[in-house]
């Protein structure tokens, strides 16, 4: 081989190196979770909704962002908590939506191996089992992560059951049914 044919082949074996190298560094997908506490409640009941994103790279990942709607049954009322889209992360954005139940959150940057979360107060508003599903989480490094589901179970309020009588509440009843009767022969007949 000679001097220049030397100098390309090695140009070219550096170059694919180096971007086999990028490829293989790209960041895996940040993870999303999502949970309701309590996962039951009586209608009208109240519920805290928590969102986690991690990510799992040794790497920061940049414009981590998610949203979320609620489904019909569950009412959005207010943020609670969360670190997403705070100082922890680099800043960011956190808006909330009731009134159409959806909350969107954006951090700048989530560190190495860091997770971060967002808490929601919610309501449900109508008896049965409603699943609500965030989006996929994204960032400026990665594929899109899998979006996250997690389920509320909205019952009908509890009927109210008579307390049992006690012993002592039963004999008393007993004498004074037992002592109207005795007072009503006893009665003069008119």
């Amino acid at each position: 081989m000679n001097r220049s044919s030397c100098l390309a082949f090695v140009t070219v074996v550096l170059l694919s190196a180096c971007c086999a190298s990028t490829a293989l560094a790209q960041a895996v997908s940040p993870v999303i979770g999502k949970t309701f506490s309590p996962a039951v409640v009586a209608l009208n009941g109240s519920s805290i909704a928590t969102v986690t994103v991690t990510n799992p790279n040794a790497v920061p990942l940049t414009n981590v962002q998610f949203n979320d709607t609620m489904p019909a049954g569950i009412d959005l009322i207010t943020q609670t908590g969360g670190t997403c889209g705070t100082l922890a992360t680099g800043g960011g954005v956190f808006v909330i939506s009731p009134g159409t139940d959806t909350f969107s959150s954006t951090s700048n940057v989530l560190a190495a191996g860091q997770s971060c979360t967002i808490t929601v107060s919610v309501r449900g508003t109508i008896i049965g089992v409603h699943t609500n599903t965030t989006s996929q989480v994204t960032s400026n490094e990665s594929p899109p992560g899998v979006a996250a589901s997690a389920t509320l179970t909205v019952l009908a309020p509890a009927t109210p059951t008579p307390a049992p009588l006690s012993w002592w509440a039963l004999l008393a009843i007993a004498a004074a049914l037992a002592a109207a009767a005795v007072n009503k022969r006893r009665a003069p007949s008119v």
